[in-house]
C-alpha cells in the first residue's frame, strides 16, 4: 500500500510539475546571448557539442527530437524523469551506457529555452569558415653580444681617428714651426669651431680630454648596459610547442593556479604539469565549434604526444608511443641562485602576480620581472612578514614583541603604525648564503 501510494505520490508530482512548466514556457522566445552566457555558466561544453558527438549527444535540432517541456524536465531532473518510467529518458540512458546526466535544478525553464536558443543559433560548421588560431610573433632575438662588439667597433674607431688627428697636428706644428710662419699655432680644423679656451689649447691635450670625455660616456654607457641588459631577459616570450593561453584558462575560465603548477606550496620548483592534468578536461573539451566540427589544432598537439584518439574503442584510447612536449624555458635564474617557490607561496602568501606580473592577462607567456638581485633586495627589505597569521614565524613574532616592550618605539622592529614590522631582511634575507650556495 505504502508503495502505491509512492508511486501515485511521483505521478501527480510530475503533472504538477509539467503544468507549471507549461506556464512558464508558453509563449516564451529564447535569447540566444543569454544562453550562451548560461552555456559557459553552466560548464555545457564540457559534456555537450553542438554537432559533434562528445560525452552526450550532438545537441543541434534536440526541439525537433524532442517537445520543450520535456527537455525542461530531463535537464532538471532526469533521474526523476526515468523513474517515472518515461521511454524517452530510459532509452537516451541506454544508449549511453547508463552513464546519467548531471541535475540542473537551478536552471529555470525559461534559462532552457535561452540555451536552445543558442544552440539553434551556432552556425553549421560545414558552411562555417573556420577561424585560425592567432599567429604567434616570432622569439625574440638575443641581440647582445652584436650590439656590445658594434659599440666596441664605433669606440675604437673614434679613437684611431683621433689619434690621427692628433698625428697630422703635431707633424703640421713641427712643420709650421721650422718654416717660420707666423701662425704655426693657429687653430685648425675641428679647434677653429671650438670655444676660445679650448682653441687655444694644445693639439694633444685636446685630444686627450676630447677622447677622456668621449671615453667616460662611452664607459657609462656599457657599465649601465651590462649591467641592466646582458642576461636580463625580461620581456622574453618564446613560442612555445603549444599554444597555451593563460589569459583563457586562469583569465576566462579562472582555472586556479595551483590546478596545473600542482607543487608549488611543496616544492622549489612550481613544476611543468603533464599533459595528463590537460587530458582532465580536454577529453570531452575539443573546442571544435572554432574550427568547422575539427578538434583544435592545438588540442590535437597533446592528443598526438598522448597518442590518443577518441575514436578508438572504450579503454584503448591511448597507444603505446606517448612523445614529450619540448617546452621553452622562460624564467632562467643563474645556477648559482636559488629560489624556492614553496617557501614564497605557503610561508610569505605571495601572490603568482607579485613576480609573474598579470599572467591571468597573457595569451603569451613572457618574463615580467627582471629577475635581478636588485630586485629581489627590494623586496625582501620592504616587503612586511604576516607574523600574526603565520606560526612559520612564531619564535621570531615572540623576539620582536619582546624588543618592543623593551625598547618602545625605538625597538627596530617597530613599525609607522605602532606595530610589530618585520621584513625578510631583518630575518637574514639579505645574507649571502641565503640565496648563493
Amino acid at each position: 500500500m505504502i508503495r502505491l501510494n509512492k508511486i501515485y505520490l511521483l505521478f501527480f508530482t510530475l503533472v504538477f510539475s509539467s503544468i507549471s512548466l507549461f506556464s512558464q514556457t508558453d509563449g516564451y522566445v529564447g535569447d540566444a546571448v543569454s544562453g550562451e552566457k548560461l552555456w559557459v555558466s553552466n560548464n555545457c561544453g564540457s559534456c555537450h557539442q553542438v554537432y559533434k558527438k562528445a560525452v552526450g549527444p550532438a545537441l543541434k535540432g534536440v526541439q525537433d527530437r524532442h517537445s520543450v517541456e520535456w527537455i525542461v524536465k530531463w535537464v532538471r531532473n532526469n533521474e526523476a524523469l526515468r523513474k517515472s518510467g518515461d521511454a524517452e529518458a530510459l532509452a537516451i540512458y541506454e544508449e549511453y551506457a547508463g552513464a546519467a546526466m548531471n541535475l540542473f535544478p537551478n536552471l529555470t525553464a525559461p534559462n532552457i529555452i535561452d540555451i536552445l536558443a543558442y544552440i539553434e543559433s551556432v552556425p553549421d560548421p560545414a558552411t562555417a569558415v573556420a577561424a585560425g588560431p592567432a599567429a604567434q610573433g616570432p622569439a625574440k632575438k638575443d641581440n647582445t653580444t652584436v650590439f656590445f662588439l658594434l659599440t666596441l667597433v664605433v669606440i675604437f674607431a673614434i679613437i684611431y681617428l683621433l689619434l690621427g688627428k692628433v698625428k697630422k697636428s703635431l707633424l703640421r706644428s713641427v712643420m709650421e714651426k721650422e718654416a717660420g710662419t707666423e701662425d704655426a699655432f693657429a687653430p685648425k680644423g675641428i679647434a677653429k669651431y671650438l670655444p676660445s679656451s679650448w682653441a687655444s689649447m694644445n693639439p694633444v691635450i685636446l685630444s686627450l680630454s676630447v677622447t677622456t670625455i668621449i671615453g667616460l660616456f662611452g664607459f657609462s654607457f656599457l657599465y649601465w648596459f651590462g649591467m641592466n641588459k646582458i642576461g636580463v631577459q625580461q620581456g622574453y616570450a618564446p613560442t612555445q610547442p603549444i599554444a597555451y593561453s593563460h589569459a583563457l584558462h586562469a583569465g576566462e575560465l579562472k582555472i586556479d593556479c595551483k590546478y596545473c603548477h600542482s607543487t608549488v606550496e611543496v616544492s622549489k620548483s612550481a613544476s611543468i604539469p603533464s599533459l595528463n592534468t590537460c587530458m582532465n578536461c580536454h577529453k570531452g573539451v575539443q573546442a571544435s565549434e572554432k574550427y568547422g566540427g575539427e578538434t583544435s589544432p592545438e588540442i590535437k598537439k597533446i592528443y598526438a604526444a598522448l597518442d590518443y584518439d577518441p575514436e578508438r574503442p572504450a579503454g584503448k584510447e591511448f597507444g603505446n608511443n606517448p612523445k614529450p612536449i619540448r617546452w621553452v624555458r622562460i624564467h632562467n635564474l643563474p645556477d648559482h641562485a636559488y629560489f624556492n617557490h614553496s617557501q614564497h607561496v605557503k610561508v610569505a602568501g605571495l601572490e603568482c602576480q607579485q613576480c609573474h606580473g598579470p599572467i591571468e592577462k597573457m595569451e603569451v607567456v613572457q618574463q615580467w620581472s627582471t629577475l635581478q638581485m636588485g630586485w629581489c633586495i627590494d623586496c625582501h627589505r620592504n616587503r612586511g612578514v604576516d607574523t600574526d597569521n603565520n606560526n612559520y614565524y612564531e619564535a621570531l613574532h615572540a623576539k620582536a614583541k619582546a624588543d618592543l616592550k623593551e625598547n618602545g618605539n625605538q625597538s627596530k622592529f617597530y613599525g609607522p603604525d605602532g606595530n610589530v614590522k618585520i621584513t625578510p631582511a631583518m630575518n637574514g634575507g639579505l645574507e649571502c648564503a641565503k640565496c648563493h650556495y
